[in-house]
């Protein structure tokens, strides 16, 4: 079986057991893209640079290797783990191409040779064996171990006959000794994508990208990270129509967090509470941010003071002025079309979407009825039955694309004609237009909306703008439990990630935001 890009990222976690625990953690990374004989790869090199400036930003000691021949990752191997000491926290990542042989998983160095056929022991001769490193590694007294493996899972050796090595894509499965957690990117027999369809401009995997932000979460424990990733894994290769779910081996003996949760904020001091309030002004970054600010602290003598005032003198300078939008008046609106006109235009509509409305005769009989609930239900619309008739429906209808409905033709030949109930076991989507209201620090009030469109698997894309000028896009997952994650880019590059509340009637959505908003959020 055979990969493109393996990622190994094995990582001793020594777990504290008191207040005067003091193990070291050292990490060990490996990125290789330059291959000399087998195909060369793409993002191997960016996946090890991004885990360690991660790992290095965490508190570990990174030891970083890219582009290493056999003697390059050998050496590696050796020093870094004769630095490590007895309960310390050992971290080995590598990237690059694997291949997995006789039920062990070899890590190829850029200088591995094509063979001729398919010769399986010059592989492992030539290759270092995942398990040797788990082995060496151990040895040190390293207490808790934790390997990942992100595999682009095509095959570096295909022979020209058409044989090559390994029966098959995905990695042998492992026995995790005590002390140990294991994390492949794909399950057995998946292969694990490096990249998503059309334009995808994230530097890293698949898998790599939805694993390095969840490590600088505060208190998020390593079980509840790998679930996190698992399912953003899955469900962003659903959107490709591929299968891929992370698979993990856990022997671990208890509890392990990447970043601690954040401490009690002390009660501010004057001068801290200034320092707060400029913090979350430079955060909003708005005209009305700094006039806040300032007003609070009308002739302060500090530094955050002055920043703020030349800061809002330029938003001030670089802001256009308001254009007027042109007089609706001005262009005649089309008389309006009656409202059988609506009704026959659609059951026309829902006939050409497979809806099967029958003769578009302008009455809203039982028939047109079924077929409007049936494309309710195909399509996740957040229209309801009432709207049959309305310019709304006409204008969705004729926006979607064939083919929508399950055809019903035959089911409407044997079934009276009686108005159909629709399945109550899809909750309503969330697609649509949200209006919200947002309270900021300092006195700031903010008011928008939030428009979301339907991804499928209980994830949405959204693009959200208010009226202080601010916009950001992103995604937003039904989790379980009436709650969402909520992951936004804003206009000026910030990452805002966090949780959000769904009521249960589905129509009300509240959360609090990265620099500290609480929102409150209403379908329309």
């Amino acid at each position: 079986m055979m990969m493109q890009r393996v990622l190994v990222f094995l990582i001793a976690l020594t777990l504290s057991t008191g207040p005067g625990h003091a193990a070291d953690r050292l990490a060990l990374i490996i990125g290789n893209d330059s291959y000399a004989h087998v195909p060369a790869l793409e993002k191997a090199r960016n996946d090890a640079s991004a885990m360690a400036d991660t790992l290095t930003g965490l508190g570990f000691d990174v030891t970083r290797v890219l582009d290493a021949d056999r003697r390059d990752m050998t050496r590696a191997i050796s020093g870094f783990t004769a630095r490590l000491q007895p309960g310390d926290t050992a971290l080995v990542f590598f990237a690059g191409h694997g291949a997995e042989i006789g039920g062990e998983n070899y890590l190829l160095p850029t200088d591995i040779e094509a063979p001729a056929s398919a010769a399986e022991d010059f592989i492992k001769f030539e290759s270092i064996g995942l398990s040797d490193v788990l082995m060496r590694v151990q040895a040190t007294g390293a207490r808790t171990t934790l390997m990942i493996i992100d595999a682009c899972r095509d095959n570096p050796f295909t022979a020209g006959t058409g044989r090559s090595l390994g029966g098959s894509r995905g990695l042998a499965r492992v026995t995790a000794p005590e002390g140990t957690f294991v994390l492949f990117s794909a399950g057995a027999q998946q292969q694990a994508l490096d990249r998503l369809d059309g334009p995808d401009e994230d530097p890293n995997s698949v898998f790599t990208r939805a694993l390095l932000p969840r490590l600088k979460e505060p208190g998020l424990e390593l079980r509840q990270l790998v679930s996190e990733v698992r399912l953003e894994v899955r469900d962003l290769a659903l959107s490709q129509n591929h299968q891929q779910f992370p698979a993990y081996y856990d022997e671990l003996l208890g509890q392990f967090y990447f970043t601690d949760a954040a401490a009690p904020a002390p009660t501010p001091t004057p001068d801290t509470a200034l320092q707060a309030d400029f913090a979350t002004a430079r955060g909003l970054d708005t005209v009305f941010a700094y006039e806040a600010f300032l007003e609070k602290y009308e002739g302060e003598e500090a530094l955050e003071v002055a920043i703020a005032a030349r800061r809002l003198e330029n938003l001030r300078l670089s802001t256009p002025a308001p254009t007027r939008t042109p007089d609706p008046v001005a262009a005649p609106k089309p008389d309006p079309v009656p409202s059988k006109e609506i009704m026959r235009q659609s059951q026309a509509r829902l006939n050409a979407l497979g809806c099967s409305a029958g003769v578009a005769d302008g009455v809203a009989g039982p028939r047109t009825r079924r077929a409007f609930v049936n494309y309710l239900t195909a399509s996740g619309s957040w229209l309801s039955l009432g709207d049959l008739g309305s310019q709304d429906a006409l204008d969705e209808l004729t926006a979607a694309r064939p083919p929508v409905c399950v055809d019903t033709t035959r089911q409407a030949a044997v079934t009276p004609e009686t108005t159909p109930q629709p399945s109550p076991a899809a909750p309503p989507s969330l697609a649509g237009t949200w209006a919200f209201t947002a309270k900021c620090p300092l006195f700031i009030t903010s008011n928008g909306t939030t428009t979301y469109r339907a991804l499928g698997g209980g994830r949405y894309a959204v693009t959200t703008r208010d009226n202080l000028g601010n916009s950001a896009n992103g995604t937003v997952t039904e989790t379980g439990g009436n709650t969402l994650s909520v992951r936004l880019t804003w206009q000026n590059g910030d990452a805002d990630n966090h949780s959000a509340r769904l009521s249960a009637d589905r129509l009300t959505i509240t959360s609090t935001n990265y620099v500290g908003c609480t929102a409150t959020a209403r379908k329309q």
